[in-house]
């Protein structure tokens, strides 16, 4: 048969299986809770505005038919990112005042 290992061998193997279903359980509960936490549409990191509105307009069109609903998308898209945009000026605003 060959070599088949010590009791240690067999005690650091069931170790690392452990080790490695904490790591799944860990990862599961992160992508977990990532896919659950609100999370804005306009959210990209180093993107400008007009990059970052133009690809959530993008995702927010697919399948419309008319030139009225494409229009009306838009504008509500737009004041969206407006109202996301103001809602974090005031956050850092607020921030800013409270670590005084």
């Amino acid at each position: 048969q060959g070599y088949v290992g010590t009791s240690g061998d067999v005690h650091r193997i069931q170790r690392q299986q452990k080790e490695r279903e904490e790591e799944r359980k860990r990862f599961e509960e992160a992508r977990r809770r990532a896919e659950d936490a609100p999370s804005t549409t306009f959210k990209q990191f180093g993107a400008g505005k007009g990059e970052t509105l133009e690809q959530a307009f993008r995702n927010e069109t697919v399948g419309l038919v008319t030139r009225k609903e494409f229009a009306e998308k838009r504008a509500n898209l737009e004041v969206r990112y407006e109202e996301e945009e103001r809602e974090r000026e005031r956050a850092a605003e607020e921030k800013a005042l409270n670590e005084r």
